[in-house]
């Protein structure tokens, strides 16, 4: 605790940046999103599958642009990069307090995924690694803290302020937060930023998205690094009805954010330096198993204790999800092209965060529960674990050339 407390006050600057961003992504995250999904489904009309087909096929668009887009982060500085992404969000918050018709609504959803939790979270992840690559696991957790402590507080927020002035006027206040946040942010950043060494004699050549698609190792991984995005999003998109198929109240959840917050800090604080000593891939296909019992645990029972047990275990598999891919990449690939790389593992990471709101509310839609759903979450869990034990038995050998 001491070395990891001496790290935090020597490079307080470089972490609370990161964290900063990774807390202003929220307004891009399903979590986040999610709590207007009455207002939007209400005030347009939609059914859950209509309002989760909007939202996977503007995940989708922007899963695309997002490889395009993330990979500038190695070309272009990061004051510039930061910037840029920060005016996309503001304009997001906007487009979506001023939709009029679905369309506008899903340009609004597109550039709230693609700015929000693609792009502020990619430029923290990517700025993080590289900035202290010989403690990654502890830095990208202590960053990660930023969006713990953003889940704690911003659902109770968001729903007091639709309450008190409704739900557009509660964009436009988000994208004046946004606004205020980033300014603040930028004046950590140093006119230059120092990268440390370390995997650069990983690579023997930068690996172009057709080799890395080839690689054995990536399609071991994916299917678990998938796993949180997915079941995360499609529950937390779905909170209102599930806690209407469990006769919860809405509050009720939202106020149990703040046991998962808790909880994600703390699985931060432990699994960032468990990171750096065991190494991602060890970690790999045990870190989705409090997830699962959570999916027990919600087909078993509707207590309403269940909600924070349900909250409690997510946020747990959740903390480690959002720490473990980018120093997977670090540890498998380098640094030097982990921009790239990262966007393009991102861009399925975005896409299966955006399917899951629409196959549910299909689901849905057709009768199928969320309770019942919760057994076929389990059954990927389980088979994508399986799979990731693989990826520790491939050598360096396997490395696309």
């Amino acid at each position: 605790m001491y070395k990891y407390l001496k790290f935090v006050s020597l490079n307080w600057k470089g972490l609370l940046f990161g964290a900063t961003l990774m807390a202003t992504s929220s307004f891009g995250q399903t979590y986040f999103v999610a709590l207007y999904s009455g207002s939007f489904r209400g005030f347009f009309s939609l059914s859950d599958g209509e309002l989760g087909a909007i939202y996977a096929v503007a995940t989708l668009f922007s899963a695309l642009t997002l490889p395009w887009v993330g990979r500038l982060i190695d070309r272009v500085s990061l004051f510039r990069y930061t910037l840029f992404v920060a005016m996309g969000l503001v304009l997001a918050s906007l487009v979506t307090a001023f939709s009029v018709g679905i369309i506008t609504l899903g340009i609004g959803f597109y550039l709230l995924r693609l700015s929000g939790q693609g792009l502020m979270v990619h430029t923290a992840m990517t700025a993080t690694a590289r900035k202290f690559p010989f403690d990654a696991g502890k830095a990208l957790g202590v960053i990660a803290l930023g969006l713990a402590l953003a889940q704690a507080l911003m659902p109770l927020a968001a729903v007091g302020l639709i309450g008190a002035i409704g739900w557009r006027l509660a964009w436009v206040v988000n994208a004046l937060t946004v606004t205020a946040i980033i300014a603040f942010a930028l004046r950590l950043l140093p006119t230059t930023i120092s990268i440390e060494k370390k995997y650069s004699d990983r690579i023997t050549a930068p690996p172009t998205a057709l080799r890395l698609w080839r690689d054995p190792r990536i399609l071991l991984t994916l299917p678990i690094i998938l796993a949180s995005p997915f079941i995360t999003t499609g529950f937390f998109f779905h909170q209102a009805r599930l806690s209407e198929e469990m006769n919860w109240s809405i509050a009720w959840i939202a106020g149990w954010f703040i046991a998962y917050a808790l909880t994600q800090a703390l699985s931060l604080i432990i699994s960032g330096p468990m990171l750096d000593r065991y190494g991602p891939v060890r970690i790999l296909p045990f870190f989705m198993a409090p997830q699962g019992i959570a999916m027990v645990a919600l087909y078993l029972s509707s207590s309403i204790w269940v909600a924070p047990l349900y909250l409690i275990l997510t946020g747990v598999s959740s903390a480690v999800a959002s720490t473990l891919s980018t120093a997977l990449w670090m540890q498998l690939y380098g640094q030097e092209q982990l921009g790239r790389i990262r966007s393009l593992v991102g861009a399925w990471s975005v896409v299966a965060s955006g399917a899951s709101p629409v196959i549910m509310g299909i689901l849905i839609d057709q009768g199928i529960t969320l309770r019942f759903q919760s057994l076929g979450c389990l059954a990927f869990i389980f088979i994508a674990s399986l799979l990731s034990t693989k990826a520790g038995l491939l050598g360096r050998e396997n490395h696309p050339s």
